[in-house]
């Protein structure tokens, strides 16, 4: 997959048309070449109240694209011996465990990072599991909040400590924020639903049954900064080599492999809070890449349009399998 940047002149056209047929206000992107972040685009409104324009300073919540941050977290923390990817995480923290049924004893956080725990995506403790862990593939937030708790007990530390100094301060991802404020609700975009209706605006990162921070979704990002962690990605072979190590099958020819989807020759994610929707992909061949922010609940398709587009490539069976995980 390569980016094509004679397209990228007609890239503007191509989103108006999806955000209007989509009812989507507001989008931010950046896209990545060779390893490098080359250029940004904001179009549309970030706040349909008062009509102001999305910017570079405009923050989105970045949904599940918070997942492969802690999972690179996650690796390190392997790495470094603090825990095994294999053991069972009951042997850390059997505290933790958010079911009753016996075969959560078993779960790893190689099942977590690969979504093959057997957890639902959420519910409130105690929750029923979907199969045995390790034998299937289900999309579960409530197993990262799981693996959560047991690398918060492991070192001592809040997720959002640990993203802070490990991520976000040597990246210079100087407005990322794991906890919603007061304050960052000034620069947060403001939603619409699936009619295109504005939202009431956030009084938190939007989620019904977990709080922050959390690994699984509370990420908040303008649009310079993400792509900094993507930069960081592509560019460490082994972190590469180590995400694709373990493929676990989902369905439409996707595959999991440890905090990123795996499809063909492109490692991807995509992010949904409601309102607020996000995807990035980059090929580790070539290394260019495109993320999109979104502010609409329609906002998926306009990032399937736009990455189609200006990167070449049918995203038809990432869509159809998103569509069928959530």
């Amino acid at each position: 997959m390569r980016l094509n940047k004679d397209k990228m002149l007609k890239t503007t056209e191509i989103a108006e048309k999806s955000m209007k047929e989509n009812l989507v206000p507001g989008l931010a992107m950046a896209y990545i070449s060779e390893g490098k972040t080359i250029k940004f685009d904001t179009l549309g409104i970030a706040n349909p109240a008062t009509g102001e324009k999305v910017r570079l300073t405009t923050h989105f919540e970045a949904a599940s694209l918070t997942k492969p941050i802690f999972a690179k977290i996650v690796l390190k923390l392997a790495g470094e011996g603090v825990l095994d990817l294999d053991a069972p995480l009951s042997k850390y923290a059997p505290e933790a465990m958010p079911s009753n049924d016996p075969r959560c004893k078993d779960i790893t956080a190689r099942q977590v990072l690969s979504h093959g725990t057997g957890l639902p995506d959420w519910g409130n403790a105690p929750v029923e599991m979907l199969f045995t862990p390790g034998t299937s593939f289900g999309y579960s937030g409530k197993g990262y909040t799981y693996l959560q708790d047991v690398v918060e007990k492991l070192t001592g530390r809040r997720v959002d400590d640990l993203m802070q100094t490990e991520v976000f301060n040597p990246l210079r991802m100087d407005d990322a924020a794991m906890v919603w404020t007061g304050p960052l609700n000034r620069t947060l975009a403001r939603t619409v639903d699936a009619e295109g209706k504005i939202e009431p605006p956030r009084d938190r990162c939007q989620h019904s049954v977990a709080i922050e921070p959390n690994c699984a979704f509370s990420l908040h990002v303008t649009i310079k900064d993400y792509p900094k962690f993507v930069e960081s990605v592509i560019g460490d072979s082994a972190l590469i080599e180590e995400i694709s190590s373990y493929k676990n099958p989902a369905d439409y020819g996707v595959e999991w492999g440890l905090g990123w989807g795996l499809y063909k020759d492109i490692i991807w994610h995509w992010g949904d809070n409601g309102g607020f929707k996000s995807l990035i992909c980059f090929d580790p061949e070539t290394k260019d890449g495109i993320l999109i922010h979104t502010n609409g609940f329609n906002g998926l398709q306009v990032c399937y349009d736009v990455a189609g587009y200006v990167m070449e490539y049918s995203f038809d069976n990432i869509k159809e399998m998103v569509a069928h995980a959530e």
